[in-house]
């Protein structure tokens, strides 16, 4: 079984190409993971995601979004309804869990609070005592701070962060902290938590935090540097094969990602073949070396392709809606 744990999706009309994709890359099971309405957000797809799971029940899981609006209205404290009753929302909708983006440098400078600052601390406390499942987004690749060294096909969008942003080492820094005050959260951190250059690192966090996971969604960054040394990648991959899931980014800036992504991972992670990375608007183009997979055997693919998610949810399947909650989130929504 497969089970992608971290896509996007952003309206009915995309259902069918994201039910394609997934198809074609052979995931059973998939979770929707919701970005956070930052008050510049008509289009919040919190809706769409439950829409989703509710015409595909047994196939769909949903991690819900927070929504920040209020929050830029006259410098307040919180958004017009406190994060731990939001995500106590969530949970009566019938989410499988939450998704926080509020460490990526664009958003954790959007909402202008450290991660360990007083807004989340409840809403961290309550997801430790309730061991609801969390996706979080927390940084991003370190060379994207500096112009000179982000990737070819970043540099074409002009992406990067300036002086203006949250450096890395900030973002860091508030992140270790929020994990110490909350060792016991059921945490994925998304994109391998941007320490696939440092595997040493990266290895020495999961021993710290017992229950921390890492996901595989690319950043196609990650792959490279597993790539420079593939055989301490398949060591690492091995041995912590209980703390990686599998995950692709489908549906990423607003589905103009696709099943590609699900193929490169793969390919990766059961062969031991040399190829380029595909065509994809936020992985190409890509001027590096070829990438070569670690072809891991079939007791650590089963872990990271479905039985550590199944673990993390508590469940082989998804939780079931509250239909009357849904019906009044959802509105129109055929």
């Amino acid at each position: 079984m497969i089970v992608d744990c971290h896509t996007h999706f952003d309206g009915a009309a995309l259902y069918d190409k994201m039910l394609a994709d997934q198809r074609r890359t052979g995931a059973d099971q998939f979770n929707i993971v919701v970005v956070p309405r930052t008050g510049d957000r008509a289009d919040w797809p919190m809706a769409a995601a439950l829409w989703f799971k509710r015409r595909q029940p047994d196939r769909v899981y949903v991690f819900g979004g927070l929504d920040y609006t209020g929050l830029f209205d006259g410098g307040r404290d919180e958004p017009d309804v406190p994060l731990v009753e939001q995500l106590q929302r969530l949970m009566d909708l019938g989410c499988d869990g939450l998704k926080m983006l509020c460490g990526k440098p664009d958003t954790r400078k959007a909402i202008g609070r450290p991660m360990d600052g007083p807004m989340y601390e409840p809403l961290l406390d309550r997801l430790e005592e309730t061991g609801f499942p969390l996706v979080w987004h927390i940084a991003d690749p370190p060379e994207f701070w500096n112009p000179d060294l982000v990737p070819l096909w970043a540099k074409q969008q002009r992406w990067w962060y300036d002086e203006t942003f949250p450096t890395y080492q900030q973002i860091d820094r508030e992140a270790l902290s929020a994990f110490q005050r909350h060792p016991r959260l059921n945490v994925v951190l998304a994109h391998f938590f941007f320490l696939s250059q440092d595997l040493p690192a990266a290895d020495e966090l999961l021993e710290r935090f017992p229950n921390l996971h890492l996901d595989l969604a690319p950043g196609v960054e990650m792959f490279h540097n597993f790539t420079r040394d593939p055989a301490a990648a398949r060591e690492f991959f091995v041995r912590r094969a209980d703390r990686i899931l599998y995950g692709t980014d489908i549906g990423a800036g607003r589905h103009c990602t696709g099943e590609k992504r699900g193929w490169m991972v793969r390919h990766w992670l059961e062969t031991d073949d040399e190829f380029e990375v595909p065509d994809d608007p936020l992985m190409t183009p890509d001027d590096r070396p070829p990438l070569k997979g670690i072809a891991l055997p079939a007791d650590a693919l089963e872990k990271i392709y479905a039985a550590n998610f199944h673990r993390i949810v508590g469940a082989r399947k998804p939780r079931p809606l509250n239909e009357p909650a849904v019906d009044e989130l959802i509105g129109g929504m055929p």
